[in-house]
Formats: C-alpha cells, sequence, structure tokens
C-alpha cells in the first residue's frame, strides 16, 4: 500500500490484508487455554489516520532529527516515517508480530540503520529514559491508561517531549487530563488527513515533562 506523507515523502507499506482473519486465527490458536485468554482485536495489523497524521506532523515539523521511542509502532509507519526525514527511531510494541512487519517495512522503504525495533512490554518498561517519545492513537482504551502512564513515567526524561495523535476518542480524554494535571505541559495542533478516501481530523497533543 502506497502512503502519501507529504509531497516529499511516499512510502510502500505492507499490512495483513483482513485483520479480522487474522483475529479468527488468533482466537483458533488460544482455544483452549481457559479464561484467561487474552486474545483481542489486532488493532496493530492496520494503518490508521492517526499514525498518517502524526507522520506529517513530523514532517511538517522544523524540529532537528534527534533520537525517539516509539510507543505501540503497530506497522511502523510513523517510525518508518521519522527515520526517513532523519530521526533515528527505536520502534517498539508488545506484539512480536507487529515488530515482524514494522521492520519489514522499514527494511522495504530504506530506513537503513535509522530504525530499529525492540519488545517493550508497558506493565513492565524497561530502558534509558529520553528526549522523545512518540505513539499515534494509542490511548484509545482506559484500561491501558496507568500502564501508558507507567512507560512515560519511566521512559521521559525531565525536560523530555510526548507527542501523541489521537482521532478524538473520547475513551482517550482522561489520559490527557491526568497529564496536563500531572504537571506536563500541554499543546494540541490540528491536522487534516484524507485516509481511505475519508477526511479525518487529527489532534496531535504534546507534552512536556517537568524537568
Amino acid at each position: 500500500m502506497d502512503v502519501v506523507v507529504d509531497d516529499a515523502l511516499q512510502l510502500s507499506m505492507v499490512e495483513t490484508a483482513d485483520a479480522y482473519a487474522l483475529l479468527d486465527r488468533l482466537i483458533e490458536q488460544e482455544e483452549g487455554t481457559g479464561p484467561g485468554r487474552t486474545t483481542r482485536f489486532p488493532y496493530w495489523a492496520e494503518i490508521w489516520p492517526a499514525s498518517l497524521a502524526l507522520s506529517r506532523w513530523f514532517a511538517e515539523s522544523s524540529d532537528p532529527p534527534g533520537h525517539a521511542l516509539e510507543l505501540g509502532c503497530g506497522l511502523g509507519l510513523v517510525g518508518v516515517a521519522m527515520a526517513r526525514l532523519g530521526w533515528t527511531v527505536e520502534a517498539t510494541d508488545f506484539v512480536e508480530d507487529a515488530l515482524v512487519f514494522a521492520a519489514h517495512n522499514a527494511a522495504r522503504n530504506g530506513a537503513g540503520a535509522r530504525h530499529t525495533v525492540a519488545y517493550l512490554d508497558w506493565s513492565h518498561p524497561v530502558g534509558t529514559p529520553g528526549a522523545l517519545l512518540v505513539g499515534s492513537d494509542v490511548a484509545y482504551e482506559k484500561m491501558l491508561h496507568p500502564y501508558l502512564q507507567r512507560t512515560i513515567r519511566g521512559l521521559l526524561a525531565p525536560g523530555g517531549r510526548l507527542v501523541l495523535s489521537d482521532p478524538g476518542r473520547p475513551a482517550a480524554r482522561p489520559f490527557f487530563e491526568a497529564m496536563s494535571a500531572a504537571g506536563y505541559g500541554h499543546r494540541i495542533d490540528r491536522m487534516g488527513v484524507t485516509w481511505n478516501a475519508l477526511e479525518h481530523q487529527v489532534d496531535i497533543h504534546t507534552f512536556v515533562r517537568p524537568a
């Protein structure tokens, strides 16, 4: 699939042919595992408007490229776009299949050594705090908010920035309110994108951690 980030950057992304069929296969694989089964819809297996909006936001940004840690990379669009724009990106996810797709898409688009992938479990975030965390549509479910907040506290350095895209999901609002209440500086930009012939308005939230 061709994805036009802006006039100067077009990416060729591989995605799953049918996310619903993938879900059926995952459920079949876990049959008989009992009530602890954790299969959920594989949101990572599609490209979402929020990821295109965040990619375009960075393409239009005047910030000099540096190092970024991507949370919930999915198929890898944001990280691949940032790598092509000169950033050094470590793209993370807790779904190993997503990391396989992200790595393939990075290689497919010539991201080179600027793009790497790594497993990251938000319930036990491990890593060195950095100056920039990014993520697209990662606050979509309230039950994830405490884990996302824990990850941010552990992996975002004092004075660092967190840049998240959100298509206006009501479930994400409490997360953004909690971040502001915790003392993070907060700015919202609005990006309009066209995806699958539909117009979408996506908010880009920039948080700055207190020094």
